[in-house]
């Protein structure tokens, strides 16, 4: 084969999504000729097979040989896609700019672009809020001028999400919904923007509360997920995903699993994200791992951890909710006001993005004893719950509402609390809905000692079950409060996580924390943690009593899998 077969192969391959055998043909073309289709043919295999730093100074090195080959057009096509995965995948953004004014510059010297001025201003529109929807709106119509339906489907999905963004929901999920048709029924070319519009629908649905929203495509994103492996558009995918979105977006697997409250695989996930972030920069289109294994640390009761990983990301807006939680956990609820306030000051014209830091800012308002602040952010969730009327925004609706009524003593407080804990549980939505009920049995204790104890220790159970370790510990101290015991002795083994169960064997072995975190490859202080959290969870005084619980309730084996 010569140079032109090979380049003709690793397209062909591409196209079928076989990634390695694309990256082998294009690197043989290569090889045998140092072409830009060659190099840039292998840039776009390396980018499919999750080595996006290779892809993206490859794609750099094509850009230069094509300019230099005369071939402006296709130069400009490349400026743009790496003016784009610069600022999703790594959000560097002075060298998307930076890209994407090199783009432009070209632009006004190409005379057959076609629908590269569309793709411009998409990529424009994602650079920022400021015009966002408008700029997507024009790109819609240049790929419907062009013929170009992979921008449409792209720009249509910004488009639907900008709108619903500013808060219209019927235009937006019209947008969103004729893009998922086009999508689906394969007008589409190039697999990338497929999935980035599967990303978008994704982030959206989750943005609104409304799993309504994937349902009707919920057949084909299964499918189309287990057809392809999506390198960056993934960057921590596995293939063990279970829930319906992590089926497709593994990227956000901890973060459905903190939210439905399965905090042993959360912490897995979340722990192997922010791993992968730190080492290669590289991170998931729509969310920050770190922000979510803060939230996590927290409900664990683990706050220097918390503290420690929220270093360098004080100021990132994703991680705004999760610092304020710390904070008020920290006995610093001012500061979490403050925080909140001035991150939804950033959020002014995302009133859904907006919504689960208002909710946020109502705890921290009453915590800093701001009545007249909580009161305010609770009417907020309810304006906009009232336009989305998802069962996840009638939840938080009537969870702000009701803490608001029962620090007041208002007799609404009960109503209110308990659709709160329906609707949270209804939504998928466990953590909340426990927070939810034991918010309900403190309005019910006045009044109703014995509702209030059971809505309690219901609670208590199943944040007990969750491993929500800071959360079940005050509605342990809550019912003590009320003259009963929240526990009533050693717990199942089941609460244990993976790494617990290995490191209470480790204990029965009469291990120290310090020889625990040599066997495990961990630090004495997270051995001291994992240690802790044995302790609480199994309701056991010291590590004597964990060993003789462990003797009696674990395999015999399971010591001594760690030697």
């Amino acid at each position: 084969m010569n140079g032109r077969d090979h380049l003709a192969a690793g397209s062909g391959a591409l196209a079928r999504g076989e990634w390695a055998a694309a990256r082998d043909a294009f690197q043989q073309a290569w090889s045998t000729e140092e072409t830009a289709d060659a190099l840039d043919g292998l840039a776009q295999a390396l980018w499919w097979l999750n080595d996006p730093a290779a892809a993206l100074a490859l794609r750099a090195r094509a850009f230069a040989r094509l300019r230099g080959e005369g071939r402006d057009t296709e130069a400009t096509a490349v400026a743009i896609w790496l003016a784009r995965q610069y600022r999703s995948l790594y959000r560097r953004t002075q060298m998307a700019d930076g890209w994407l004014s090199r783009a432009r510059s070209l632009l006004t010297e190409v005379t057959d672009g076609r629908s590269l001025r569309g793709w411009l201003l998409l990529a424009e529109s994602e650079a920022g809020p400021l015009g966002a929807g408008t700029l997507a709106d024009r790109a819609v119509v240049i790929a419907r001028e062009h013929g170009d339906r992979d921008l449409e489907i792209v720009a249509l999905m910004r488009r639907g999400a900008c709108a619903v963004d500013t808060g219209d929901v019927a235009r937006g999920s019209s947008d969103l919904h004729e893009a998922m048709t086009a999508a689906t029924s394969g007008e589409g070319h190039d697999v990338q923007y497929l999935g980035e519009a599967l990303c978008t629908l994704l982030e959206v649905a989750s943005l609104l509360g409304d799993p309504g929203m994937v349902a009707p495509w919920a057949e084909f994103l299964v499918g189309f997920r287990s057809s392809y492996a999506f390198g960056p558009l993934l960057p921590f995918e596995t293939m063990a995903a279970t829930d319906l979105i992590s089926a497709f977006c593994t990227g956000c697997c901890g973060g459905v699993y903190l939210v439905t409250g399965r905090l042993d695989a959360a912490e897995e996930q979340l722990e192997r994200a922010v791993t992968q972030m730190v080492t290669t920069g590289l991170r998931p289109r729509c969310l920050n791992p770190v922000a979510d294994l803060v939230e996590l640390r927290v409900l664990q009761g683990r706050l220097e951890e918390a503290e420690a990983l929220l270093t360098g990301f004080e100021d990132d807006l994703e991680c705004a909710g999760p610092a304020a939680a710390l904070d008020c956990a920290l006995a610093r609820p001012r500061r979490a006001v403050d925080r909140l306030v001035g991150a939804l000051g950033a959020l002014a014209g995302s009133p859904y993005r907006a919504l689960p830091l208002r909710a946020r800012l109502v705890d921290a308002a009453l915590g800093a004893g701001d009545a007249v602040l909580a009161g305010e952010s609770a009417r907020q969730v309810a304006e906009v719950a009232a336009t989305t009327r998802t069962p996840l925004h009638r939840a938080h609706r009537d969870d702000a509402l009701g803490k608001v009524a029962l620090a007041s003593e208002s007799p609404d407080a009960t109503t209110l609390l308990r659709s709160a804990a329906l609707a949270f549980a209804e939504s998928g939505a466990p953590l909340p809905a426990c927070r939810a009920r034991l918010a309900l049995a403190r309005s019910l204790a006045p009044r109703d000692r014995g509702l209030a104890v059971t809505e309690a220790r219901s609670a208590l159970q199943a944040l007990d079950r969750m491993g929500a370790t800071a959360e079940a510990d005050r509605a342990a101290a809550f019912l003590r409060g009320l003259g009963v015991r929240g526990r009533t002795g050693p717990r199942d083994v089941g609460l244990l996580s993976r790494r617990e169960h290995e490191v209470l064997g480790l204990v029965t072995e009469g291990l120290s924390n310090a020889e625990i975190a040599e066997r495990l490859f961990i630090t004495t202080k997270t051995a001291g943690h994992h240690v802790s959290n044995i302790l609480t969870k199994l309701g056991l005084r010291s590590r004597t009593e964990a060993a003789a619980f462990a003797l009696l309730n674990l395999p015999a084996r399971q010591g001594r899998d760690h030697r």
